[in-house]
């Protein structure tokens, strides 16, 4: 690979009109030593996860005093370099300048650089506090999870075992409706620093709702609110303060060392970052965790990062017309991009496939209004759609805990039903359709 195209085109606005001298913090990620992939079974004890990480750390940090001596020998200037996390991702992040970034790309073990940008909550379109549907109340469950059609599923699987990181806000976890269901929670400051903190808290209400619809119960009235009651949650409260890229990517890493099997991102970055996917790559073939990215809502014609990585499982947002029909929300995004001479990735399409996102019930932090205080809340948002798919993705792998995550994704989307038909899938509104748990399942076993 030639070193410029191993610099990201997100730094160009950072240097546009940037001196040699000016230095900006970049995340670089780095060839990683060839390893056997984790094993499909997913109900592996946390200990072992850690193992495996701590080996490929052990390898890791090799890589990295590397990288450090080349590039401080390579430049004549005091940049400050740091690893990430506790290595179990093959990622570094190191101060840059104009003039130093194209030595570091010469590096051999140097995958890609990326800007440390910012990073931002995929904030709902609309939060309501209205009493809770009477149609929600009378079949005993939220319009999301009867469309999708869990009930089935919940007598083979509710998704016991399976771990999902939520990086997100954090979590409200003394709500009566996620008792038992957040196992760990950490908040990873501006600066990249891992914070235990008891209680558990929620920098916002985002996270909240997004924990409630993946593992949450149920509601007073009886209404069933989380598509895989079973499920563990993980938190990390990524998005307090001036959160990063490196933020993220710390989160990421605490989320492989606690043995997460799915990880739901409804976040973005400010500038489209292509180079991502080696990230994904990592989480995917070396520690076997599902990424699940909320796609945007910036409506058709755009989508957002990281959710338009080729290998990340993106979720468009449908809402409901009549109980008849859905359709996909205005707000949702979608693109069809192309990248010459980058096979077998030439052409993705975006979003991957779509899941109920508007006026979608769940669960908040307490909240005082002039009525009282309010535990629940309706959002609309590709952030509210998909925590249906990494619920849905818990139910599958906890049903079948050998089968790896390509064949998970594999019959998420080719169950999914699209109201063209499976010719016209995949497209850049339904992605290749809604998802359906019970037949994704039954193709999973057959």
């Amino acid at each position: 690979m030639h070193p410029e195209d191993k610099i990201s085109p997100a730094f160009e606005p950072y240097l546009a009109d940037s001196r040699r001298r000016d230095k900006h913090e970049a995340v670089v990620i780095y060839q990683a030593p060839e390893t056997k992939p984790a094993g499909p079974d997913r109900l592996r004890d946390v200990s072992g996860r850690l193992r495996q990480a701590e080996a490929q750390a052990t390898r890791h940090r090799e890589i990295e005093s590397r990288i450090f001596d080349d590039y401080r020998e390579s430049s004549d200037e005091a940049l400050r370099i740091s690893p990430i996390g506790h290595s179990a991702l093959p990622v570094i992040t190191v101060e840059v300048t104009p003039r130093t970034l194209l030595s570091l790309a010469r590096q051999p073990d140097v995958i890609a650089i990326m800007p440390n940008q910012k990073i931002h909550l995929i904030k709902p379109q609309a939060v309501s506090f209205d009493e809770l549907a009477r149609s929600e109340a009378r079949q005993g469950y939220t319009w999301g999870l009867e469309q999708l059609g869990v009930a089935p599923v919940w007598d083979k699987t509710q998704g016991a075992g399976v771990k999902v990181g939520v990086l997100d806000t954090g979590v409200f976890g003394d709500h009566p409706a996620l008792d038992k269901r957040v196992s760990d929670f950490v908040i990873i400051d501006p600066l990249g620093r891992r914070i235990a903190a008891k209680p558990t808290f929620d920098a916002g209400a985002h996270g909240t709702h997004v924990c409630g619809t993946i593992a949450g119960g149920q509601t007073p009235e009886g209404v069933h609110i989380g598509v895989a009651p079973e499920a563990n949650l993980l938190v990390a409260a990524v998005l307090v303060g001036d959160a990063t890229l490196r933020t993220l990517l710390e989160g990421l890493d605490w989320a492989i060392e606690k043995g997460a099997d799915i990880v739901n991102m409804s976040l973005g970055f400010n500038y489209y970052e292509p180079m991502f996917t080696e990230v994904f790559d990592v989480l995917i073939n070396q520690y076997g965790v599902l990424p699940v990215v909320a796609v945007g809502n910036e409506n058709q014609g755009n989508s957002s990062s990281p959710g338009n990585a080729y290998n990340a499982l993106a979720v468009g947002a449908l809402e409901r017309h009549s109980r008849a029909r859905v359709d996909v929300a205005f707000f949702s995004s979608g693109a069809s991009l192309v990248f010459p001479g980058q096979e077998p990735n030439a052409l993705v399409t975006k979003p991957d496939v779509a899941a109920p996102g508007v006026q979608v019930y769940s669960t908040i932090p307490p909240t005082l209004r002039v009525d009282g205080a309010y535990y629940y809340s309706y959002m609309d948002g590709t952030s509210m759609a998909a925590p249906h798919v990494a619920g849905v993705a818990a139910l599958l792998m906890a049903a079948q805990p050998k089968a790896p995550v390509a064949e998970i994704v594999r019959v998420l989307k080719e169950t999914a039903a699209h109201p063209g038909g499976a010719n016209r899938r995949p497209d850049n509104r339904w992605g290749h359709g809604m998802v359906r748990p019970e037949e994704a399942l039954a193709a999973l076993t057959s």
